[in-house]
């Protein structure tokens, strides 16, 4: 194995000192280089097809059906790797032509590392088999980034490689994996990536998409995973949104600023183009477990701007990363840790709404910017609209005073009145008086009907308007009542 790779090696130095047209023993080193790539897929020495396959720029034909089969399902693919020397990334967000795919990927991947361009050919063609035969599988990810994606599937292989459990404040946060649990061929336990056959490739790829036998990891795996797939909760672009529209200075997500106007004026709610820039913005992460927080803080945030209508961000900024940073200070605070730098123990809390969990301590963050920015739009009223005295009385007169209600005895038929104030036969003076008084509010005692055989029919009753103020004009002026008839 270790002579057909030091061969490969040789020819290529030999290629990049000279040309590789150069004639060795009658064969030109392009030559030589694919006859120790045949001879490699013959051994099925995978790492040595795939650098072959690189240092020759060979690329699969069905390259570019796969990729408009995923960009006509609304998904943008990311080929190339990031923060490394001579190499970026390029979003497809368009069909492309063969040919310009084929140099895309060797140019945005690493000079030094030929075989990751050959090994995102590979997932390019996993991914697009999988979201034709299983497509639900690929809700909430938007952005299929291949070189995080090469990465979640060495996380893969390191916990199946390391089978300890990680431990914080002495409680276990995952399990082992045993054999036959974690539904990874013994191939997978490879030390290299590049050392899996094509198949073993495509599996991997589909345990991750499905989440298979994700209870065995820990807090920390499951976020880094979620993170390097790019999955988003369900509604999280939409939601986003909602948070833009009540916040008048906009949004700072990764050290990059989302003014809420134009991006209002320009975009809606529901179009790729906006989903497309905030997918963009969480791009510029370079720690995945970072940006799954991120997506929690942001779903948390939606959710009490959600329940709280009152809620409105008008005197500042949301700064995202600040208040990931707070949330950090109360947790590493209530914990006695000392480094605030390292986040590590944060990402190992669980993301649910547990007494000790992350969400538990970004949503101590939130309130208290809340709170100490005093972001609210209307006055909270416990009573709902209008004030309490306003509900008191209809009359203007009477308004802050509540009657006082008594009975003048059994009503007869001859006399069904209710009077207001005092009687006809009062005097001014005292009449005066009664005036300045609360008013007395008197009531006819209801009559007990008595029981009568056969169907009672009861007469219709219409009230007289009430009297909003008493009659002070004259001495001996009858009070306006309410006439039972």
């Amino acid at each position: 194995m270790e002579r057909p790779r030091l061969l490969a090696f040789a020819i290529w130095i030999l290629w990049s000192r000279t040309h590789p047209d150069l004639l060795v023993h009658n064969f030109t080193l392009r030559e030589r280089l694919e006859k120790v790539y045949r001879r490699a897929c013959q051994l099925r020495l995978w790492w040595l097809v795939r650098y072959c396959a690189g240092r020759l720029h060979k690329a699969m034909n069905s390259l570019a059906p796969a990729i408009t089969n995923m960009l006509v399902r609304g998904k943008q693919i990311t080929l190339g790797v990031r923060n490394r020397p001579g190499a970026r990334e390029e979003i497809i967000v368009r069909p492309i032509a063969p040919s310009d795919l084929n140099r895309l990927l060797f140019e945005c991947c690493p000079a030094d590392e030929p075989q990751a361009a050959v090994f995102h050919q590979e997932l390019i063609i996993a991914c697009s088999d999988l979201m034709s035969h299983n497509p639900q599988v690929f809700e909430g990810v938007l952005t299929i980034r291949l070189s995080w994606l090469s990465d979640a599937i060495s996380m893969l292989l390191n916990y199946v490689r390391i089978t300890g459990a990680l431990k914080f404040s002495g409680v276990s946060t995952g399990t082992p994996p045993t054999p036959g649990t974690t539904g990874i061929p013994t191939e997978f336990k490879k030390s290299c990536i590049y050392d899996l056959s094509p198949t073993v490739v495509k599996d991997v790829v589909t345990a991750l998409m499905t989440r298979t036998n994700w209870h065995l990891l820990s807090s920390l795996q499951t976020r880094r995973l979620n993170g390097a797939l790019n999955r988003m909760p369900v509604n999280f672009y939409d939601r986003v949104w909602t948070i833009l529209e009540r916040s008048t200075h906009g949004i700072i997500i990764a050290d990059q600023f989302l003014p809420q106007q134009p991006t209002l004026s320009d975009m809606t709610r529901f179009e790729l183009t906006f989903s497309y820039k905030i997918e963009a913005m969480l791009s510029r992460i370079s720690h995945p477990e970072y940006r799954q927080l991120l997506v929690e803080l942001l779903s948390i945030i939606a959710t009490i701007l959600e329940r709280n209508p009152e809620i409105a961000f008008t005197h500042s900024r949301i700064d995202c990363d600040s208040l990931i940073k707070k949330g950090f200070a109360l947790f590493a605070a209530e914990e006695g840790i000392k480094d605030l730098n390292d986040l590590t123990p944060f990402y190992q809390l669980e993301g649910q709404a547990l007494s000790t969990s992350t969400a538990t301590f970004l949503t101590k963050a939130v309130v208290e910017f809340i709170l100490a920015g005093r972001h609210f739009s209307q006055v909270i009223n416990i009573f709902g609209e209008g004030t309490p005295e306003e509900k008191t009385l209809p009359s203007q007169h009477h308004r802050g005073k509540m009657p006082k209600i008594a009975y003048t005895g059994r009503a007869s038929s001859e006399k069904k009145k209710r009077h207001v104030g005092g009687s006809s036969s009062s005097s001014q003076h005292h009449h005066h008086h009664q005036q300045q008084q609360t008013p007395l509010l008197r009531l006819a005692t209801p009559l007990t009907p008595e029981p009568s055989s056969g169907t009672v029919t009861p007469r219709a009753i219409t009230p007289s308007p009430l009297s909003s103020s008493l009659n002070t004009s004259g001495g001996g002026g009858q009070d306006e009542s309410c006439r039972l008839q």
